[in-house]
């Protein structure tokens, strides 16, 4: 029994020693950074979102007109200061809901149509700013 003992142990040592010495850790411990492969493509840097932002009765406006390039990302903060509101982007058919006095309402979405669309108050039927998607 000493015998299988005597030659198991120095096996397993080497057998442990053998597994440690094939890790990725250069000869001082440390571990390389990951090295995995991006795809081509990822180098691309993502735009951050358009934000734009309308107070309607203060920078609201049927002729303020906010470019914004085709496959963009956009989010449109909306307050009304004076009155419950409702707001809707024309083409796009997107709506914030009803937003109440002094609240900020978010329509989002991807600019993915090109055109001229208007945001207006389903309260008032002003156009409060129009998106241009180029």
């Amino acid at each position: 029994m000493r015998k299988i003992f005597a030659v198991l142990t120095p096996l397993v040592l080497v057998a442990s020693l053998a597994a440690c010495s094939d890790n990725d850790a250069d000869e001082g411990g440390n571990f390389p950074p990951d090295t995995t492969e991006m795809p081509a493509d990822s180098t691309a840097k993502v735009a951050a979102p358009i934000e734009i932002s309308v107070t309607v009765g203060t920078d609201s406006a049927a002729d303020r007109v906010e470019e914004v390039p085709l496959g963009s990302q956009v989010n449109i903060t909306l307050t009304n200061p004076n009155a419950d509101d409702e707001f809707h982007l024309h083409d796009y058919d997107l709506t914030a809901g009803k937003t109440p006095k002094g609240e900020a309402a978010v329509i989002s979405f991807t600019a993915d149509k090109a055109g001229v669309f208007d945001l207006e108050s389903h309260v008032t039927e002003e156009v409060l700013v129009v998106i241009s998607v180029k």
